[in-house]
């Protein structure tokens, strides 16, 4: 019997449903009850069988289609997603996610944690008036003790939310605590990458000499209700390696 999701039964602490919904039918995909190739049920027959709305089952759907985990079919149908591409999921890791991800142990050094008025050009990247708050955090990221990068942060907070140093410092992830805290789920990311000459100040925090080049990331976060919830730049210092997955969008 496939696992069931009771509307009346969710806790009001959990995941929203849908969440909790798509979490149930990747777990099926992943324990081989809904093979690679093979088609989802229809909306209906979803709905029922894990006592939840058809709305609820077509934002699941959406979701792990936007996961990379389920694709559609034009006048077919919806279907699981190969395992090579379901490993190539477009889920949206943090550092700290990330850094475990590879076998190594992540830590942070804080450098400056403060509340800034949002310039014109940050005001239009996070869709807010120039002036408005923004929770400033400037981060030296590590490996295995090491320094691998500099990350300067742009959070854009609930209003009248706020973060201590000492939150983030036992709690290592910012996203973990985004949506611990906050209810803030991160999904998905706008970036771009290029190559910057590391500058004396940060050459020295992160051990490397001046010049050397860095890889520059620059990120805006969205939330699962897809607004824009943080500006991100992120400088790493060789050798660290960097991989995204780059999917086509529209033919033109």
């Amino acid at each position: 019997m496939r696992p069931r999701i009771n509307d009346q039964e969710a806790p009001k602490a959990a995941l929203p449903l849908y969440q909790q919904l798509a979490e149930t039918l990747k777990h099926l995909m992943e324990a081989g009850k809904i093979g690679a190739g093979e088609p989802m049920p229809g909306e209906r027959e979803l709905a029922l069988t894990h006592h939840v709305s058809r709305d609820t089952v077509r934002k699941a759907i959406r979701l792990l289609e936007e996961q990379g985990l389920l694709y559609s079919d034009h006048g077919r149908g919806t279907f699981a997603a190969p395992a090579a591409v379901r490993q190539m999921s477009r889920f949206l890791d943090s550092f700290t996610a990330d850094t475990i991800k590879r076998g190594s142990v992540p830590g942070q050094t804080i450098l400056l944690m403060e509340t800034v008025a949002a310039n014109m050009a940050l005001a239009s990247l996070l869709h807010m008036q120039p002036d408005e708050p923004l929770l400033r955090i400037k981060r030296v990221r590590l490996t295995d003790g090491k320094p691998i990068g500099l990350q300067e942060s742009f959070l854009r907070l609930p209003a009248g939310a706020h973060l201590e140093q000492e939150e983030l410092e036992r709690g290592g992830s910012l996203y973990r605590i985004l949506i611990e805290k906050f209810g803030i789920t991160p999904s998905e990311s706008l970036e771009s990458v290029g190559a910057v000459a590391a500058q004396a100040d940060d050459a020295a925090l992160l051990g490397v000499a001046p010049g050397t080049p860095l890889l520059l990331c620059e990120r805006v976060m969205l939330s699962d209700r897809r607004e824009p919830v943080e500006y991100c730049e992120m400088k790493y210092a060789p050798p660290y390696r960097y991989k995204s997955r780059i999917s086509k969008g529209s033919a033109s």
